[in-house]
């Protein structure tokens, strides 16, 4: 008990600290530790307690009380430059999230689950070189959600899952004032503009996962699109609103095991990225205006023991801006992620010495690394050649009683 009020510690510090959470794009980062390590495709396996952020169907499927806890650190470094090779100015936010699961099967084929996360994060803090040049100041998304979820399995093999998210978000940006284009060198203004605005939202999350035959499992999760009020109060004491618009997405998955030690995952996910809001986020004139993208996910689990695992995954993202709305503030790009992962599911004894066992334990890590770019902006002012590389690890701790 003091190993997991130690983890729920060091969660919730994560959880708290607004200023520590961001990642690069909207939806980059993978909320399990598991599924990081498995390229995020988890729709159609989500059998520990995050299932309740990948299909909450999987729910269905876990016995007693469970709760799972996952902690991800990172730094991305994003370089914008000119196309003819002039100056280049850096993005390196660093990022620490973190998330909690818990699940309860009160009754045999009927499970609650309850979970905080953050669903969609984005930050960006371009540095002003030496010279006084910069192309924007710190731009973030923020959003913190509670989902709580019901699953059951009305037919043995198949189960279905809903659940309600209550989010929070917070966004800001900061683009540069530009005054042109003097000598072909970028020129701005001595200030950056500075912009936030806060709102809450509600949303709605349905699964199924349905195990054919013990080798074969597929799944499928739908997210309803996440519209949010936004309110502020300016310098000049005046309101200020804005709507911001998440997207819908649809995933579906298969999950094979060809030979017992050896099981193989493959997810496909659509985002209807178009549906967001670009009424809040601008840069020089140009508003944030998405498509909508697909991004497939694959992975390989081989367990070489009873409790153990090694895992690897590869996922490639598609970029939700072309290069007309590419600007500074979310200059997304198409990725490659890489990523490996190892794992330990098993029992847990006391620490006395009499050979208890407590409780089930899991415990994975897992690095990831993403490559992106080049990729141009079409912007006069803002005409810019974008590269970016990521590298990120973290662990996660479950339980079960």
């Amino acid at each position: 008990m003091k190993i997991l009020g130690l983890v729920l510690t060091v969660t919730l510090i994560v959880l708290l600290s607004p200023d520590l959470l961001g990642a690069q794009e909207f939806s980059f980062d993978e909320p399990s530790a598991r599924a990081a390590a498995l390229g995020g495709a988890f729709t159609a396996r989500a059998d520990d307690a995050t299932a309740l952020f990948y299909n909450p169907a999987g729910l269905a499927f876990l016995g007693t009380f469970r709760i799972k806890t996952n902690v991800m650190l990172g730094k991305r470094g994003t370089s914008a430059s000119r196309p003819d090779g002039g100056a280049l100015f850096e993005s390196e936010p660093s990022e620490f999230l973190g998330n909690v699961a818990l699940s309860w099967q009160p009754v045999k084929r009927a499970t609650i689950g309850t979970g905080l996360f953050s669903p969609f994060n984005y930050e960006s803090a371009w540095t002003p070189r030496g010279d006084g040049q910069s192309i924007g100041g710190r731009n973030l998304l923020r959003t913190m959600a509670i989902r709580t979820a019901v699953a059951i399995e009305p037919i043995k093999g198949l189960a279905i899952g809903v659940g309600l998210d209550l989010v929070s978000s917070t966004a800001r940006w900061q683009p540069a004032d530009f005054i042109g284009v003097i000598n072909d060198t970028l020129v701005n203004g001595l200030e950056v503009g500075n912009y936030g605005l806060h709102g809450h939202g509600m949303s709605f999350v349905a699964g199924a996962l349905w195990k054919i035959v013990p080798a074969v499992q597929v799944g499928a999760k739908y997210q309803e699109r996440l519209p949010i009020d936004c309110r502020a109060t300016n310098v000049m004491n005046q309101a200020v609103r804005g709507r911001l618009t998440l997207p819908r997405q649809i995933a579906g998955g298969v999950a094979l095991t060809p030979m017992d030690p050896l099981s193989v995952y493959l997810d496909i996910e659509w985002a209807r990225w178009s549906e967001f809001e670009s009424s809040i986020f601008t840069s020089e004139g140009v508003e944030l205006a998405l498509r909508d993208t697909t991004a497939i996910k694959a992975g390989v689990e081989y367990r070489p023991g009873q409790y153990t695992a090694v895992r690897a995954g590869y996922a490639r993202h598609q970029s939700s801006v072309d290069e007309a709305a590419r600007t500074p503030v979310y200059p997304d790009l198409d990725r490659n992620v890489y990523s490996l992962g190892f794992g330990y599911e098993g029992p847990l004894y006391s620490i006395r010495g009499n050979g208890k066992q407590v409780s089930g334990l899991s415990f994975d890590v897992f690095i990831r690394y993403a490559t992106g770019g080049p990729a141009a902006s079409a912007s006069r002012a803002l005409e810019l050649t974008y590269n970016s590389s990521r590298l990120q690890f973290g662990f996660g701790v479950g339980f079960v009683f």
